[in-house]
Parts: C-alpha cells; sequence; structure tokens
C-alpha cells in the first residue's frame, strides 16, 4: 500500500513510501480503506520534530480521516464491510476522564496515523459518518470538531443567549463558530485579517475585532459586552493570556486548546485569581462525546467548511498551507483509488 511516512524530523523528512499490503485485521479489528484525511496544526509539529522529539520513526502522520471499512476481525459486532466510518483520535479512550495511559493510543503518534491508502482501527476506535457528510468533511470530525464541541459544552456548559470569544481560522475555531451559533450563543469573532472577520461574519459572527489593529482587544469585547465581558474564549494562539483573562466576566472560562503563537507565555496570576476565571486545557474528547457530537451535527445538518482539498501526491504543498496559517477552515487529502 502507499503511505506518507516521516522518515526524518521536518518537512522535507517526508516521503511517500509502499508498505505491504495489509493483512486480515486481528480480533476486535477494522481494516479501513482510506478516502480523506484531514489536517492539524499538531500534524504539522510532530512532523517536524516539536511535538514529540523521542517519536520513534519512521512515522505515519496525521490523526483524522475517513474511509471504508473492508474487512472486520472476529468478534466485530458493531460495523459490516461497507460501513462508512471515521476514526477516534485516541483508540482506547471511550468514555470517563482521560487517564494518561490513553496517550498511548493517538493515531498520528504514537501509533501511525491516517496519511495512506489503508489503516486498522479498534471496534471502539471508529465511528459511522453523519449521513449527510462526505469522506472529506467526515475526516474533520476527530480532532478539531470533537476539540470544540468538548471546550463548549462539557467543560464550558455553553447556554443560549451567552458570548463566545472565538480564536483564529483553523479547524477548532470555525466548528466552534458553528456549535456556539446553532446553540443560540453569540461568537465575537477575532483574527489579524480583516477578510476572515468578513467570512466568520457570513457563518453568523456577530462582530470581528482586528487583533492586529486593537493590540488591548479585551476592552473592545467589554464595550461589545456591554462591560459585562464574554462568557467562554476559545484560545487556539497559546499565547495573549492576559488580553484573554480580561476580555471575560467574573467567573468565566477559557478554553485553551492550542498553541500556535508559542509553547510558553507569561500571565498576571491575579487577574486569574481576581476575576475567578478558570483555565481549562482540552485535549480532544473521548469517544462518548464524539457519539454525541455526531448525533447534533446530524440532526442540525452541520457541515464543516473545507478550505481546500489536495490530491494525495500532493501531501507536501497541503503541509505547506497549513504551515502559512493562510486557509480559512480544514485542510483535506483525498486518498484516490
Amino acid at each position: 500500500m502507499k503511505a506518507v511516512c516521516i522518515e526524518k524530523f521536518g518537512l522535507d523528512g517526508l516521503a511517500l513510501v509502499d508498505r505491504p499490503d495489509p493483512l486480515p485485521p486481528k480480533k476486535g479489528e477494522l481494516l479501513v480503506k482510506l478516502k480523506a484525511v484531514s489536517l492539524n496544526f499538531r500534524d504539522l509539529l510532530m512532523i517536524k520534530g516539536l511535538y514529540n522529539p523521542a517519536q520513534p520513526l519512521p512515522l505515519i502522520p496525521c490523526s483524522d480521516g475517513a474511509g471504508e471499512v473492508i474487512a472486520v476481525g472476529e468478534d466485530v459486532e458493531s460495523f459490516k464491510v461497507g460501513d462508512r466510518v471515521v476514526g477516534c483520535f485516541f483508540q482506547n479512550w471511550v468514555a470517563g476522564p482521560y487517564q494518561k495511559e490513553y496517550g498511548k493510543s493517538v493515531l498520528g503518534g504514537p501509533l501511525d496515523g491516517t496519511l495512506a491508502e489503508y489503516i486498522y482501527l479498534k471496534e471502539q476506535g471508529a465511528l459511522l459518518i453523519p449521513s449527510h457528510l462526505s469522506f472529506e468533511e467526515a475526516s474533520t470530525l476527530p480532532c478539531a470538531a470533537l476539540t470544540a464541541w468538548n471546550g463548549l459544552f462539557e467543560q464550558a456548559q455553553l447556554q443560549p443567549g451567552q458570548t463566545v470569544v472565538v480564536q483564529g481560522s483553523g479547524g477548532v475555531s470555525l466548528f466552534a463558530l458553528q456549535f456556539a451559533r446553532a446553540c443560540g450563543a453569540e461568537v465575537i469573532f477575532l483574527s489579524r485579517k480583516d477578510e476572515k472577520i468578513e467570512k466568520a461574519k457570513k457563518m453568523g459572527a456577530r462582530e470581528g475585532i482586528n487583533i492586529a489593529q486593537n493590540r488591548h482587544w479585551s476592552q473592545k469585547i467589554r464595550e461589545l459586552t456591554g462591560a459585562r465581558g464574554a462568557d467562554v474564549l476559545v484560545n487556539v494562539l497559546g499565547v495573549d493570556l492576559d488580553e484573554s483573562i480580561q476580555s471575560l466576566k467574573f467567573g468565566g472560562m477559557i478554553c485553551a486548546i492550542g498553541i500556535l503563537g508559542g509553547f510558553k507565555t507569561e500571565v498576571d496570576v491575579v487577574s486569574i485569581l481576581m476575576r475567578q476565571v478558570k483555565i481549562h486545557g482540552i485535549y480532544v474528547g473521548n469517544r462518548s462525546l464524539f457519539i454525541g457530537m455526531n448525533r447534533a451535527i446530524e440532526k442540525l445538518r452541520i457541515k464543516p467548511l473545507l478550505h481546500e482539498v489536495f490530491p494525495f501526491h500532493a501531501y507536501k504543498e497541503a503541509f505547506s498551507l497549513l504551515e502559512s496559517g493562510e486557509h480559512f477552515g480544514k485542510i483535506v487529502i483525498k486518498i484516490v483509488d
């Protein structure tokens, strides 16, 4: 089978290689012919050796993919040949709180990932695709969509009429915008580019703030919320925490989701204490949450926003676009027959 492998860290270390064709799946496994793979910033960090410098190579990157079941192992009851499925980010995290050992079951590092023609998934590590979604659209759900869903509804307990601040224009941010609007919350969108703000408004954002032109953007948010502050902020940058804290109401929550702006930042601890702000790290989510999210996506007919779909052979161009940050929505690679 064809697969893209990280043979050495760095984008130049990616190579399209031949691997042995898959054997029949083991007990409790599915063999899936992949149709589409979506890219996350984590994948780029893994490729560059920044996510886990100790990761053994070679490794097939990418955690998110969708495809068709072509064989099932012994004792598999939930799936049959021909089912359209999407893999779970954590193959072993079915329900309940996160445990450290679940980290050993992540696709795209430490386990081989989805950027290949075939993959083995555990029965507990796969879900049926919502019926109205294409393979390309469904491939965006495991990491980006579930992270946004977990942050807004499991952790922040978002309610209709509340205000959510969303940073950035990648997959997590735009899913957060879509989910927040679907539940009747208001969205204030933050970006460094006016054209992205206009696109977000067309998706339902009430207001947008160009943070390149408004260094103290928390003041603007407080003006837009009648001095009250927002209820929830989706922080994908990992920086500007002081501004994030000041933009929230007393007792508001920051969903700390990404590190696009860097691995470290400074924060005024007194502001956290005085404003009683909660900062909650979000590490994707479990299969149980994924099931609930998919039910909502199907019932509300929510469709992920795709920026561009690349052919399999153009994988390096796809990662270069991800690295540039110029995209608005998800970047997908189509795995062709």
